[in-house]
């Protein structure tokens, strides 16, 4: 891994000054009198006749002193030693304990040590912070502080900036990230600290609502407590600029929810309102937009919303992260359980020869869902889109239109896949039906389908699968035999029995008709169109999409 061209900064040590403050080396004499109190002392060295010293180290003689060696910061005896040697000279009391004053000054050193690593580790991250920077920011200062590549991640193993690394180091850190999300159900976060193959040093990055993130450091031998001090001082940095981020979005989460909840009210909002608010919350509205709505839920318990913050905070990011590539100043966000937001038209995708406006809708969607799929592992997610609606005063309408199409969609089982509110069809009609009278559109299954289904269930036969590919199909004989793989005569006796058994001939149109809004209110209901003796590739669209 590449390191690049930080420099390491040396925070200033514990000073002369420093060590006659401690209670040990109370009454001690300084020689000569006035000498440089400031001078830094980083060590402690047994003196040795002949002897250098390291720079900054404070040189002790316990024996009969000698001569200050040279490069060091100052000596320590019971008498002074012999000449000045260019430092000072502390001579403690003949009653001190060589073992007290030792260990304290040991402390005092190592102390000061990390104290200064921190200080000044707090002070160069504290530009980036003050100057609103991302954490790419934040990540080339601390390596400049570590000496080593640094990566900040969040919660979800996000890569949120990272310093030094290379390609091949930032394809290791994202092999461990796709192996620590594989888990399952287990928070990635764990795995990801656990993970050895990564190398470096990690950290984990919490507050008291608990994990927000990791960082990562690759340096050299085991950590030094400055270098855990400099590492702690980055983690509050990280937490600081997340904080930060999470005020903000939760503003303006708070205020995207307020103009959906006029919007869906219906409360009357003119399109300058409408237009402002919008430009506040980054989205321009002017041109009008679609809207979208989504819902996660859990393919174990159909009907279950997901609602776990965590997984909701993930999905939201991940979709933003698109839009803003694909289709900038979008709006979306949580809102009653539900994905809700809007495509400005001003931002739409360019057209293309190949697909209409709304099947570009559609497409970017689709996108959408593959893109969301990683970060929701084992969940079902389904999202739905209105008609274009240009009038930004109109858009509450263009929300009322994706919603009651995502219902129709969750109703009908199309999970993991994008509905448009024009293709729900007469499904809409039914499903207001069974919003206000859901006895009636019961009734209306038992008069037409009814019949069919306790049909099959009795003789193990195919009427009602037949019937809707026959209706799919617009009634071509030839294309559901071909279908069902099954001869002509076959499909022609079986819808004559479908005449015989409930009364309804699909050669009439108004039985036709009705029996298409039976097939579409059974779904409705909840009740899946049988496929007994349907090979899987053969089954129809309709058995779960309203095409018609």
């Amino acid at each position: 891994m590449s390191t690049g061209a930080a420099t390491q900064s040396t925070p200033a040590a514990c000073t002369l000054g420093d060590l006659l403050e401690l209670d040990v080396l109370a009454g001690v004499q300084v020689f000569p009198p006035g000498a440089d109190l400031g001078r830094p002392v980083r060590s402690v060295t047994i003196g040795e006749p002949d002897a250098g010293a390291a720079p900054g180290s404070l040189v002790v003689m316990a024996g009969t002193p000698i001569a200050a060696p040279r490069g060091c910061a100052a000596t320590i005896s019971r008498r002074r030693p012999k000449g000045d040697g260019g430092v000072p000279a502390i001579v403690i009391p003949p009653q001190a304990s060589w073992a007290m004053v030792l260990e304290a000054v040991h402390a005092a050193i190592a102390s000061s040590g990390v104290a200064a690593h921190a200080s000044a580790a707090r002070t160069a991250l504290r530009e980036p912070l003050l100057a609103g920077a991302n954490m790419e920011a934040v990540a080339v200062v601390a390596q400049g502080l570590l000496g080593g590549p640094v990566a900040i991640l969040d919660e979800y193993l996000d890569l949120l900036g990272y310093s030094g690394l290379d390609e091949a180091g930032v394809a290791l850190l994202r092999g461990a990230v796709d192996r620590a999300r594989g888990h399952g159900p287990t928070h990635p976060l764990g795995p990801f600290l656990e993970d050895e193959a990564i190398g470096g040093h990690r950290r984990r990055v919490s507050d008291l609502r608990g994990p927000a993130g990791a960082i990562v450091a690759w340096i050299d031998g085991p950590l030094a407590a400055a270098d855990r001090a400099v590492l702690a001082e980055v983690s509050e940095a990280v937490l600081v600029e997340r904080v930060r981020e999470s005020v903000r979005i939760e503003t303006e989460a708070r205020l995207r929810g307020e103009l959906i909840d006029e919007l869906l009210a219906g409360e009357a909002a003119g399109r300058e309102s409408v237009v402002r608010r919008g430009r506040l919350l980054g989205s321009d509205l002017a041109d009008g937009a679609i809207a979208i709505a989504g819902r996660l839920g859990d393919p174990h318990n159909h009907g279950r919303e997901i609602r776990e913050e965590r997984i909701r905070r993930r999905l939201l990011q991940q979709l933003r992260g698109a839009l803003d590539r694909d289709w900038p100043r979008s709006l979306i966000d949580w809102h009653g359980g539900q994905i809700m937001g809007f495509l400005p038209l001003s931002s739409a995708p360019a057209p293309t020869d190949d697909l209409s406006p709304e099947q570009q809708v559609v497409a970017f969607a689709d996108r959408l869902l593959t893109l969301a799929r990683p970060s929701i592992p084992g969940l079902e997610f389904t999202l739905a889109v209105s008609r274009s609606t240009p009038e930004p005063e109109r858009l509450g309408l263009a929300l009322d239109e994706a919603s009651l199409a995502l219902a129709i969609a969750v109703r009908l089982g199309r999970t993991n896949q994008v509905t448009t509110f024009e293709e729900t069809g007469t499904y809409k009609l039914l499903f207001q039906i069974m919003a206000e009278r859901p006895e009636d559109l019961s009734g209306f299954y038992d008069q037409t389908i009814a019949p069919l289904v306790r049909y099959d269930d009795q003789y193990k036969t195919d009427l009602v699968s037949t019937l809707a590919t026959y209706l799919e199909l617009d009634g071509n004989l030839a294309a559901t035999a071909s279908t069902l793989f099954t001869h002509r005569h076959t499909i022609r006796y079986r819808l004559d029995r479908i005449a015989e058994i409930g009364g309804l001939d699909v050669g009439r149109s108004d039985d036709r008709e009705k029996l298409s809004l039976g097939l579409k209110a059974m779904r409705l209901l909840g009740r899946r169109v049988p496929t007994i003796g349907i090979p899987k590739s053969a089954r129809t669209n309709d058995e779960a999409t309203p095409r018609k």
